[in-house]
């Protein structure tokens, strides 16, 4: 006997399909064919492919905690955890990085980053735009990174000519585009203008 179709279980099914085949494969009809129904009947629950997909996106940061901590550790810590989790889903990364999730666990997560912000010192006015911009960074920082993929010759290139910077690391020291080490620099730069806007 076939399951009833929920939102929960279709979501759940996508993510199965992203995980395990990547993204290409996440259509209304191989999703269908996951959970054994007709690709039509998934239209009941979600209009179109892309509400499916905000909906998996969403689901994909389940796992995310807020960590303890002061501001600082806790916006880092969950900025962190995100970029991590979309990593753990490549079938929804890209998606997690084009369209930031806006359902429980997105607001869930926004309204930590909000409360963190507001505990730094800023301005409720400035918590707004300093949440946008964490956002876009993680975002804009995730969609590179899966874009660069390995090293290549563009980034070999670019890396040379930093190497003739007065002072500057030989390009082979640098962090590779996209990189877990390159994310969390960025991040300080961020978390070190805040405070400062703060304290302003």
């Amino acid at each position: 006997m076939q399951r009833r179709l929920t939102p929960e279980l279709i979501t759940a099914a996508a993510l199965r399909v992203g995980d395990a085949e990547g993204p290409k494969a996440m259509t209304m009809r191989r999703i269908a064919a996951e959970l054994g129904c007709d690709p039509m009947a998934l239209y009941r629950h979600f209009p179109d492919r892309t509400a499916l997909l905000d909906s998996v996106a969403d689901l994909a940061l389940a796992d995310v905690t807020v960590p303890p901590g002061a501001w600082d550790e806790r916006v880092r810590g969950i900025l962190s955890a995100v970029r991590e989790a979309a990593f753990r889903h490549p079938g929804i990364a890209a998606h997690v990085a084009a369209r930031p999730p806006l359902q429980d666990n997105g607001l869930r997560l926004a309204a930590a980053l909000t409360a963190a912000l507001a505990e730094a010192g800023l301005s409720p006015a400035d918590v707004v735009r300093a949440t946008q911009a964490l956002i876009a960074y993680v975002a804009a920082a995730l969609a590179m990174s899966i874009a660069a993929g390995e090293p290549d010759a563009r980034w070999r290139q670019l890396g040379e000519m930093f190497s003739t910077l007065p002072g500057a690391p030989p390009g082979a020291e640098l962090p590779v585009t996209g990189s877990a080490e390159q994310f969390a620099y960025g991040l300080r730069l961020l978390l070190n203008g805040i405070r400062a806007e703060a304290a302003a």
